[in-house]
């Protein structure tokens, strides 16, 4: 590499002779083997280290779950220790079910199983996510080498056309940072364990003669072997849902557990732990003890309603008023109504800023209904089921329709064009200098084109410390060779060409700097940004939702900075005019510019933005964020969620009915 960075030096300085020219080039070409010889050397290794991968996705795991739990629990790590019941069946039941057990005890319980496939079914707000997640925890914390590492999904998110692995793989890269390549291998490899939560969010309506995507899922399980035996699964389910799926098809070979009610003492145990004033709770416990049917009861009865109604009136009000509710509808209404507003005073009162309590309203009661609408509708959009639980920044595009990739294609173009603006082929004049710019324009346009056919950009993020390993500079090393080779080449064959045309009187320095300039630059910056882009790049790990777009136009920074950085400084070696501040500001121009053609994630929740101004918050990142501290939204893995799929739906009725009552005002 340094002899080949010599030879062309010596050859651009033009005090070569002709004969000495001609010897320089059969240098080149007799580097070119060598080269690509040493290219191919410091290739990274493709293997798969299947015991290091489970590992990092283990911790991966283990730390959203954590997180995720201490949100549901409210800030708390104290669960209710709620019971469930083995629902047993006449056969194709896994063995070793026992007929009771805890949520303390759920880790015990299932490595009993025979095999291990668990169905988590419950009323609505029993627990059955957190018991889940105690599920995974358990695991996790007794996982011994070789063991599959648990991973809870979202069901709702998966299109049943496609084969679960595929898909298993897929939410691997997305949600965690695993490598498209060793995410497929550890899910074909059985390394995974797939916790799927929400069966039931799947349909709006079972048994209505429709297709089920649930029946789908269910049969597609039914069918995925570990050997001889059906592969290890959790699932969880509400259990009118799961009921009226029986009637057509189930679970097989899966212990089916039914999650209790919370009991009276279970419940006082709770209020005496969380209310600031217990006493003013002990009229509704009286109550739920006298009578186990009446609306006390009910909303003593499971985790969710405890807390809604808890923070309803730890905000404002007396609990008392409970009793006086006589229909269970009626007070589970009252206290969604009363969630919001009750939730957002909390917050404030911690010290936290708040908004409006109208654009709360309005913002969450737009994309509340969004989500269920995508539900209702099972909508796709480019062959994706649109979400009907997960909030995802970059995905959130089909809120504001084509408009939105319309935008985006128009940013990309803005931002293609400044870039073959500010690109000039230095010290070079007449048709040599067309060479560099329809290099750069074929890219822009290359580029364009694929934005405008990705309907789903997925966010990526330059993995910066691969390069304190040696596999991460022989990535970026061994991209700038072959892309020096490339050019090197290419020069070869166009000098040669000349010089058995026309002879090798015609072969002159003018003719050699004409395309050797423009390919220099042109072959340290796809160098770089090849190596860059294939060998560092890995798609974004969550940390968190609002993470995913800004390391994506981290990466396109980075990428767009080092192609500036490479341009210019081919430009110094070149003419050895150029100042060091005017070749930083053109580097800084390249990474703004480059950012933008390069993140196609950012860019498309860029173009969201502009298209939902008025109608979403211009920082919706903060705004959700802000959301989950107070308890309306809850973090999983790259997605927002409301705190319950009861208030989603409350939340999409309220803004339908208000939407329904602005129709009528107007007309």
């Amino acid at each position: 590499m340094a002899v080949a960075v010599w030879a062309v030096i010596r050859f651009l300085s033009g005090r070569l002779t002709t004969s000495d020219q001609i010897a320089v080039f059969g240098l080149l070409i007799a580097l070119l083997p060598a080269a690509g010889l040493a290219a191919k050397a410091l290739k990274p290794s493709a293997d798969v280290d299947l015991a290091n991968a489970s590992r990092k996705l283990a911790e991966a795991v283990k730390a959203s779950e954590v997180a995720l739990r201490t949100q549901l629990l409210g800030g708390d790590n104290q669960p209710i220790d709620v019971a469930f019941t083995f629902d047993a069946v006449p056969s194709r039941v896994a063995v070793g079910a026992a007929p009771t057990g805890r949520l303390s005890e759920i880790g015990d319980y299932y490595r009993r199983l025979q095999p291990r496939r668990l169905l988590i079914t419950g009323a609505p707000g029993t627990g059955k996510t957190v018991l889940a997640i105690e599920l995974i925890l358990s695991l996790l914390e007794e996982r011994q080498a070789g063991e599959p590492v648990p991973v809870r999904l979202s069901l709702a998110g998966w299109d049943t056309t496609r084969a679960l692995d595929t898909w298993l793989a897929d939410e691997l890269a997305d949600v965690y940072r695993v490598p498209r390549a060793t995410a497929k291998y550890l899910a074909d490899q059985g390394c995974v364990l797939p916790v799927l939560d929400g069966l039931d969010e799947m349909d709006t309506r079972i048994g209505d003669g429709g297709p089920s995507r649930a029946a789908a899922a269910l049969a597609a399980l039914n069918q995925s072997y570990v050997g001889r035996q059906r592969a290890p699964v959790v699932v969880t389910c509400r259990s009118t849902t799961y009921d009226a799926l029986t009637a057509k098809i189930r679970l097989l070979d899966a212990a089916r557990i039914d999650v209790s009610a919370v009991t009276v003492e279970q419940a006082q145990r709770f209020v005496a732990a969380r209310a600031l004033n217990p006493q003013q709770w002990q009229p509704v416990i009286d109550a739920a003890r006298g009578n186990p049917h009446g609306p006390p009861a009910h909303v003593m009865s499971t985790p969710w309603l405890l807390t809604l109604a808890m923070t309803t009136y730890e905000a404002e009000g007396d609990p008392t008023e409970i009793l006086h509710f006589s229909d269970r509808e009626a007070l589970r209404s009252h206290l969604l109504d009363r969630f919001v507003p009750a939730a957002v005073e909390l917050h404030k009162r911690a010290g936290n800023r708040i908004y409006k309590a109208e654009e709360i309203d309005h913002w969450l009661g737009l994309l509340a209904r969004y989500l269920t609408d995508n539900a209702r509708a099972a909508r796709t959009v480019h062959g994706h089921v649109l979400p009907s639980t997960d909030l995802v920044l970059h995905r959130l595009w089909p809120l504001a329709g084509t408009r939105a990739r319309a935008v985006d294609i128009v940013i990309t173009c803005v931002a293609g064009l400044a870039i073959m603006a500010s690109f000039q082929p230095w010290a070079i004049r007449g048709i040599y200098a067309a060479l560099p710019r329809a290099v750069v324009a074929l890219l822009i346009i290359g580029w364009i084109f694929a934005s405008a056919r990705s309907a789903w950009p997925t966010p990526k993020n330059i993995s910066l410390s691969r390069l304190r390993t040696l596999d991460g500079w022989r990535a970026v090393i061994g991209s700038v060779t072959f892309a020096f080779i490339a050019a090197l080449a290419f020069s070869v064959a166009i000098i040669l060409s000349i010089i058995f045309a026309l002879g090798p009187e015609f072969f002159i320095v003018d003719t050699m700097v004409g395309y050797m300039i423009p390919l220099a630059p042109i072959a340290l910056i796809g160098g770089i940004a090849f190596g860059l882009r294939r060998n560092l790049e890995t798609t974004a790990f969550s940390k968190g939702p609002n993470y995913l777009v800004w390391a994506d136009l981290r990466s396109g920074v980075v990428i767009g900075f080092s192609a500036g950085a490479a341009s210019f400084m081919a430009r110094y070696f070149v003419s050895w005019s150029i100042w060091i501040d005017e070749m930083f500001a053109s580097a800084i121009l390249f990474a703004v510019l480059g950012g933008i053609v390069w993140a196609g994630a950012w860019r498309r929740y860029f173009a969201t933005l502009l298209c939902m101004r008025r109608r979403l918050p211009w920082r919706l990142g903060r705004f959700l964020a802000w959301a989950s501290e107070a308890g309306l939204l809850r973090v999983a893995g790259n997605a927002y969620q409301f705190r319950h799929l009861e208030l989603q739906d409350h939340l999409a009725e309220f803004a339908a009915a208000r939407e329904n009552d602005t129709r009528a005002t107007t007309h």
